[in-house]
């Protein structure tokens, strides 16, 4: 499909017979607009060899390299597939008689099917514009300014993205862009790529300079968005990196305050002072690329274009990968005069970020149009000096090389006389006051137009795409942020409430950074900093402690033999408190296999004990009802629960769902942390003697129907709360004897019927499903003599 810029599409010839066109016959007017689209070629000889040679013959010769001109392809030539690159395929001629007189003169249209060909048809179109005009005096620049951009808009996006296999597309490849390339550096701000000045950490662990955070919605390396902007005026610089930041790079740092005054100098237009702060600063940081773009685009305003080129290219060397080097870049050859270099710098500035798209189109249309427009007035006045001369062409020096002179005077006479037949036939239709515009003389000079291909804007294109080859093969990357390892001091990275090396770092809004575990178990106590005692109640509501990437990211690379036993010792800790024997003990109430038992936990030690379970993955505790005549204050036995949901509150608390499963027996108690912890033995219930079996089984159904009567008896009021709190009564399962712990609705039954705190333990620990079916009947019998 091949659409002109004024919006009217033809179909490509693969996809219509060319039988199709033969059975039409369209009006004269629609025959004209077809040849102009398509750059009809029109000629008196019926031999389709004689219309190619004549076509080829009134080309000029390219002054470009051999590479170039072997490469350029125009509506006139013809060649293979197996000869040109893939986007410089063969043109298809396709014969289209749009009406007898057409069909008489053989008339062909060639429609051409790669990038570079369109390129240079609308280009082609967009000199005669500005030519016609120009000659005329007539004024269109809006439809030529959007022409234009058409133009730029097509070109762009061959640029930055690659037409695929059906409706896919795939990114040109080339070097890593400048955002990638600043998620893999751990040590530079992720938006401007430099040095950290004032840093600040945002909730998701990620440091930037406090300017770039200031204009965030989003972070640029994880794309979280928490409203950083929103909250970086209460954020505040990140003691321990900046000091690190301020040991490593301080020459950086100074720099960045230089050139940050620079910058106000600028502002206000005062380059001088400007200039002279940003060469003070290039004295401290000669590769601040940050720098060199600011002192870039300074010696341009000043006027001082090499100057502004030197310092584009440094920049473009430093950070092959940035947008803004290529800008300067171009702004420099502008004023330079270089407009073709400065097209092709815009257009790597596209390629480079495929979001300046639409920014830079306008740039470089600019561009294009003023190059169109130049060679549009030089072709203009070589007409009509041509034009001028009239038939004395072949006699214009006697230095000429007589073949020559003849071959050119033959084929301005050739598209003269076939452009006065073009031009006569399109206005007859015309009013007679387009008379005067279409003079011979006017005539004249289109026709010699119309015939010339363009060459030097031709190259133009070919050196288009060779850029684009040459940026598609180009995999140069940017080497990362380092660190003089001789400046990395492990006491720099010591946490100041453990005194050991800071294991998943995490920074409060204040600034102070500390280990995870331990900024947690001093906020279990008051949510305040350790350090400054700075409230952390929003903080801790939030509960967004995610690691500081940066500390971390430094001890692992550079203190690695450290990092290593920390992360060895923490694993073993871990160990150490998911521990099947080793339990931790919540001292509260009693609790049964398989029914669920929801927590309130408020206290410090236990909020630490729950914390503690979840990160090391076991995921459970033991729960011990309160005895005061015990050691310790629990009882003998206990059950294991199981967490299966945790809600945080905004202080710090929460409500913790949990269900029992395995009971245990006492052997030790202990105490960790201020909670208390116990050695364990597990019990299972006795397998049942085979004599007994068929006894147990009916002792089995008598309890279940005395508690089913029991129940429903029951008030009503009473009913409702047991059935709200504990659900309604589970079923028997099939193979209940053989369970470890017997049927779950026994233990349901358990933990409604209202026993003291000494029949419950002594009912949790049988280990005989016969004794605890004859406990758990006694116990419904006076408790239904009770309630009725």
């Amino acid at each position: 499909m091949l659409t002109s810029r004024s919006g009217s599409t033809v179909t490509d010839v693969d996809s219509k017979p060319t039988s199709e066109y033969h059975d039409e016959k369209p009006s004269k007017k629609r025959g004209r607009f077809v040849s102009r689209l398509f750059q009809v070629s029109r000629s008196s000889s019926s031999s389709h060899a004689k219309k190619m040679s004549s076509s080829s013959n009134s080309r000029p010769e390219s002054t470009s390299s051999p590479a170039a001109s072997s490469a350029a392809t125009t509506p006139y030539s013809r060649s293979t597939s197996e000869q040109q690159p893939a986007y410089k395929r063969v043109l298809r001629d396709v014969p289209v008689a749009d009406s007898v007189e057409m069909q008489q003169q053989s008339e062909l249209v060639f429609v051409t099917s790669s990038p570079a060909d369109s390129w240079k048809e609308e280009m082609a179109k967009l000199t005669r514009s500005i030519a016609q005009h120009s000659s005329s005096g007539g004024i269109n620049h809006e439809d030529e300014w959007k022409a234009a951009r058409n133009l730029a808009s097509s070109v762009i996006r061959a640029w930055v993205v690659r037409p695929g296999a059906g409706t896919q597309s795939t990114v040109i490849p080339g070097p890593e862009s400048f955002a990638e390339r600043n998620k893999r550096d751990c040590l530079s701000c992720p938006k401007c790529g430099g040095v950290l000045y004032q840093v600040v950490s945002l909730a998701c662990g990620h440091s930037f300079c406090r300017k770039c955070a200031t204009a965030l919605d989003h972070c640029y390396k994880c794309n979280r968005a928490d409203n950083p902007a929103g909250q970086a005026d209460q954020l505040k610089t990140n003691v321990t990196v900046s000091t690190l930041v301020a040991k490593w790079w301080a020459n950086e740092l100074t720099a960045v305050e230089l050139r940050n005054l620079g910058n106000q100098d600028f502002s206000s237009q005062q380059y001088d002072q400007a200039l002279d702060k940003y060469n003070q600063a290039a004295q401290s940081a000669a590769g601040d690329f940050t720098l060199l773009s600011n002192r870039s685009h300074c010696f341009s305003k000043m006027g001082k274009f090499e100057e502004a080129l030197k310092d584009a290219d440094l920049v473009i060397r430093l950070r092959p990968n940035w947008p803004k080097g290529y800008y300067r870049r171009a702004e420099a050859l502008k004023g330079l005069g270089r407009h073709e270099d400065a097209l092709l710098s815009l257009l790597h500035c596209a390629a480079m970020e495929r979001t300046l798209m639409s920014d830079v189109r306008d740039d470089i249309a600019k561009a294009l149009y003023g190059i169109v427009s130049s060679a549009a007035k030089q072709k203009t006045l070589r007409t009509v000096d041509r034009t001028m001369a009239g038939g004395n062409t072949s006699r214009a020096s006697d230095n000429d090389d007589s073949s020559s002179s003849s071959s050119d005077g033959a084929v301005m006479a050739a598209a003269a006389a076939s452009a006065s037949r073009c031009l006569t036939s399109e206005t007859e239709e015309e009013d007679d006051s387009d008379v005067l515009r279409n003079s011979p003389e006017r005539m004249m000079a289109l026709s010699i137009h119309q015939q010339d291909i363009h060459p030097k804007l031709h190259q133009l294109i070919d050196r288009i795409l060779s850029e684009l080859e040459r940026l598609q093969k180009s995999s140069q990357s940017v080497s990362i942020r380092m660190v003089d390892p001789a400046k990395v001091d492990i006491v720099d990275f010591e946490c100041t409430l453990c005194c050991r090396l800071m294991w998943q770092p995490v920074t409060t809004p204040c600034g102070h950074s500390f280990c995870r575990t331990c900024l947690d178990r001093c906020m279990d106590h008051k949510a305040a900093c350790p350090l400054c005692q700075t409230s952390l109640e929003t903080y801790l509501a939030e509960r967004k402690q995610c690691l500081t990437e940066f500390l971390d990211y430094v001890m692992a690379t550079y203190l690695p033999n450290e990092y290593a036993e920390r992360s060895i010792l923490h694993d073993e800790e871990m160990k150490e408190l998911a521990s099947s024997h080793n339990i931790p003990i919540f001292i509260c109430t009693m609790a049964y296999p398989t029914v669920k038992c929801p927590l309130h936990v408020f206290e410090p030690r236990y909020r630490l004990m729950i914390r503690r379970s979840m990160e090391s993955g076991s995921r459970q505790f033991g729960m011990c009802s309160y005895v005061q005549d015990q050691p310790q204050g629990f009882a003998e036995f206990g059950t294991m629960l199981e967490v299966n949901d945790v809600e945080f509150f905004p202080d710090g608390r929460s409500v913790v769902e949990t269900v029992g499963g395995r009971r245990f027996r006492v052997l030790r108690r202990g105490v960790l942390d201020g909670y208390c912890t116990a050695t364990v033995e597990y019990l299972m219930d006795q397998p049942v003697d085979p004599s007994r079996v068929e006894t147990v089984k009916a002792l089995h159904d008598r309890v279940r129907q005395e508690a089913q009567n029991w129940i429903s008896s029951a008030p009503a009021n009473l009913r409702q709360r047991i059935l709200g709190h504990f659900g309604v009564m589970p079923d028997v399962e099939p193979d209940w004897i053989t369970l470890p712990n017997g049927p779950a609705w026994l233990w349901w039954l358990m933990a409604i019927l209202p026993l003291n705190p000494k029949a419950q333990v002594a009912t949790l620990s049988m280990t005989q499903i016969e004794k605890r079916l004859e406990a758990i009947q006694r116990g419904v019998a006076y408790v239904r003599q009770r309630t009725l």
